[in-house]
């Protein structure tokens, strides 16, 4: 399950006036303000969050008040004082591709913008003939805009706990592949996987194709460890997240631990005494269930004449029933009865369609066979001035471009309109056909290479971490007393305003 993106990154909260400060994940409590720099203060030494405060600097007399806590005098007894530099330039350091395999945990995706990751991450796991596109609406001519074939949608919305509707689920069969969830943050590339798995005539790459028929055989539950522990596929998840991001899910998952070995000792001190232990929310846990709002993904795919629900939170899949010609028409109203049990939610809808390029390929090899026939056949003609279609191809990295090899177009069968062209005149009406209709095609594919282009490009951006860079600018520019020197003109500028 994931989360939008609300302050990630570690932030600095007081625990109490009576302990030290330390680094949190999201505290709700509030927050000190910024200390100002005076003439003394040092940037370049202290431009790090840098905790040098010892017991003894605490007042003696709020000690009588108000005895230390045994986790506040831990926590200052763990504390050392050293310059944290070291560390903050150690953790904003550029990641490798290689510690990104070796990083075992899945980070958070934003929900935003998906459709552009999907396609990007497509490319990368070497699945290039599925296209990722957005849904605005499940009527006939929102779905009729869509790439055919359909191969699924992911259903995207907030996820509020509570009891689902009675379902009655069945045993996922041999001819359905269907993961479980069995780690955070996994759900989204989860419910990529449980349509592209589970679609026809579909070409993978080495690591995806090993995927799949290592895991077919497996139930549920083993196909999602295995998805867990793949290194290709976790990678290609965690592309966009930086050093940082994983500190802060490490810390996260830290927190979540200690807070369970915490209940589970109320509990267990509970239950010596006699009393059986009641769950309650902190104020800190209500807070974040207000500002966190977790969003979930389902898959809904068409497989051997059936349409299946398929939810990583749930151990088996849903039937949602039959079809007969258009499968959209069975998902769309179970879609639309999730959207109507919260209508004051907001959802999302994609579909993973067919790519067009390898409709166009397709295409192209017809138009060419087609057009070959004409030449062999007509060629010796005197009014025949057509030049061989494959002359424009002089070597085959063109044809390569276009998803074409000469081998491709010799074993593509030939349109029944070409073999229906018996005379001269209604040949060449029929090449010059076959032309227009290959600079059209060829005109579409260069615009939809165009469109992945875009999206992987952007996805690119996202992957460059300008972290290190941006941190070394500050600071050399504290250092030279220039970020001094921006501070006193603001505090300056606020004067002249005040007055």
């Amino acid at each position: 399950m994931a989360t939008p993106k609300v302050n990630e990154t570690p932030t600095v909260s007081s625990l109490s006036d009576d302990g030290p400060t330390m680094i949190t994940r999201r505290s709700s409590r509030a927050k000190k303000a910024v200390k100002r720099f005076d003439d003394d203060d040092d940037y370049a030494t202290n431009y790090a969050v840098v905790n040098r405060r010892s017991q003894s600097d605490f007042p003696k007399e709020h000690s009588k008040e108000r005895p230390k806590r045994k986790a506040a005098v831990a926590a200052a007894e763990s504390i050392v004082a050293e310059d944290a530099g070291p560390l903050l330039q150690e953790i904003l350091a550029e990641m490798t591709t290689d510690e990104r395999k070796e990083y075992k945990g899945w980070v958070e995706l934003e929900s935003e913008p998906m459709q552009g990751f999907f396609n990007a991450m497509l490319q990368d796991l070497g699945a290039q003939d599925f296209k990722v596109q957005e849904v605005f609406g499940l009527d006939e001519m929102a779905l009729g805009m869509l790439s055919k074939p359909v191969h699924g949608l992911i259903f995207l919305y907030q996820y509020i706990e509570g009891p689902e509707p009675s379902q009655n689920r069945q045993q996922c069969p041999d001819h359905l592949w269907f993961a479980n969830q069995t780690t955070a943050n996994a759900c989204a590339t989860l419910a990529l996987m449980n349509i592209i798995m589970n679609a026809e005539r579909v070409a993978f790459g080495t690591e995806l194709q090993q995927f799949k028929d290592s895991t077919m055989s497996m139930p549920p539950a083993h196909r999602g460890h295995m998805l867990d522990v793949n290194d290709f596929i976790r990678a290609v998840h965690n592309s966009v997240a930086r050093r940082i991001d994983l500190a802060a899910e490490d810390l996260l998952l830290d927190n979540k631990y200690e807070i369970g070995v915490k209940r589970k000792k109320r509990g267990a001190q509970s239950q010596k005494k006699g009393k059986m232990p009641v769950l309650k929310k902190s104020a800190t846990s209500r807070k974040k269930s207000e500002i966190e709002t977790p969003f979930h993904y389902i898959a809904y795919v068409p497989v051997n004449g059936q349409v299946w629900e398929l939810d990583g939170f749930e151990t088996q899949p849903l039937c949602i029933g039959s079809y007969k010609d258009s499968w959209l028409d069975t998902a769309s109203p179970a879609i639309q009865n999730r959207m109507m049990l919260n209508e004051a939610l907001s959802y999302n809808l994609l579909a993973i369609c067919q790519s067009p390029l390898t409709t166009i390929s397709r295409s192209l090899a017809a138009n060419l066979a087609g057009a070959l026939t004409l030449h062999y056949t007509f060629r010796e003609e005197p009014t025949w001035t057509y030049p061989d279609p494959l002359s424009s191809f002089a070597d085959d990295t063109r044809l390569a471009q276009l998803g074409l090899t000469r081998a491709a177009v010799a074993s593509t069968p030939v349109p029944p309109a070409v073999l229906a062209a018996k005379t001269v005149e209604a040949a060449k009406k029929l090449m010059l056909d076959l032309r227009n209709e290959r600079e059209a095609l060829e005109a579409e594919h260069a615009a939809e290479i165009a469109t992945v282009d875009e999206a992987v490009s952007m996805i690119r951006g996202r992957q460059r971490d300008y972290t290190p860079a941006i941190h070394e600018w500050l600071r050399v520019l504290a250092e030279k007393g220039v970020l001094r020197e921006l501070i006193s003109e603001i505090d300056a500028a606020e004067g002249q305003l005040s007055n």
